[in-house]
Order: structure tokens, then sequence, then C-alpha cells
């Protein structure tokens, strides 16, 4: 017999494809037990609507990417290699989260609660991370002395701007990208006249 945990990853991975190829509002709890082979009153003993399954899904989305990204940046050298890489990789991220929270505005309403919670927490946590990157870049010396939980705040704010934009072309995501790298650099280095 499959263990609860085990057969909970399975409907999250389930989820997270029905989500990803219908987005939310056309994936039905059916979809989802079907990949699964459980009906859709077997899917309540896990999750409780398909709201909280969403959240598992997005949550375990950026758990990913955060796990990922630490993988990553170990082998670069300089903080701001580190920070530069995690805020474009970010960027990445979420434009190819985009489809799978493409939500319509009566769905919007009604998980609206909880999907604030989830994404304070996990900007938190991304935060966290940057602020990690920051700290080891002033403890080298590398950036200069300043306060690493408002600079991880600002580098996020300014990042977040440059969204990529809806085309989905590649020149438009490089402008994207070069962007951020551009201005983490002013950020980290300053202007000097």
């Amino acid at each position: 017999m499959i263990k609860r945990e085990e057969k909970k990853q399975m409907i999250l991975h389930a989820a997270t494809e029905c989500f990803s190829q219908l987005g939310y509002d056309k994936t039905t709890l059916d979809d989802i037990g079907g990949k699964v082979k459980l009906n859709k009153a077997s899917l309540y003993y896990y999750y409780n609507s398909k709201e909280d399954l969403f959240c598992d899904v997005i949550y375990a989305e950026a758990q990913r990417f955060r796990e990922e990204i630490r993988n990553k940046t170990r082998a670069l050298r300089s903080a701001e290699e580190k920070v530069i890489f995690f805020l474009t990789e970010r960027s990445r991220f979420y434009k190819r989260l985009k489809h799978l929270q493409e939500i319509t505005m009566n769905m919007m309403k009604k998980i609206e609660p909880i999907f604030y919670t989830l994404q304070q927490g996990i900007q938190q946590e991304e935060k966290n991370m940057l602020k990690e990157m920051l700290d080891e870049g002033i403890h080298t010396g590398e950036i200069n002395r300043t306060d690493p939980s408002r600079l991880s705040e600002v580098l996020l704010k300014v990042s977040s701007a440059f969204k990529m934009n809806g085309a989905d072309t590649e020149q438009s995501d490089n402008n994207t990208i070069e962007a951020i790298r551009f201005t983490t650099r002013l950020i980290l280095r300053g202007v000097k006249g």
C-alpha cells in the first residue's frame, strides 16, 4: 500500500501537469484524479479543495525553483553573479508559471485570501535567499556595507518591474534579462560621478 505522503506527491505531480496544460479554471478534480486513478471523493481525503491543491502546486514549484537556484549558485564565484543569476532566473521562472496561474477574476476572488498568504510566504523565502547572497558579498567585501534585508527588497521590486512580456519572443526575453542584469549591477556597484 502506498503511503499517504507518496500518494499526495503523486496527486501534486498530476495537478501540476493538469494546471500547466489546462490552466486553473479548466482543470477539474476529475482530470487530476484520472491521472492518479482516484475518484474526486478520494482526492478530498488528501486535499480539502481544488484551491488548496493549486496553492500546494504553486508552493512546490517555488520550492523546486529555490532549490535549483541554490544548487546552481554554488558554482558561481561572486555575490554579484549569484544575485544576477537568481534575479534573471526568477524572472524566467515566473514567466513559466504564468500559464499555471491564469485564473478568471471570479476564481481569483474565491482563492485570493489563500493565494495572498501563499504569495507572501514565497516572497519572504525569496527575500531570505537573496539576503544570504548579499550577506556573503558584504562579508567578502565585494558589496559595500548596507542593510541586506532592505537591499534584497529593493532588488526584488526592481527586477519584478521588468516582467517578461506576453510576447513569447526570444528577443523580448533577452531584453528583459539584460535590463535586470544592467540594473542589478548599477545597484550593487553604485553610480560614481
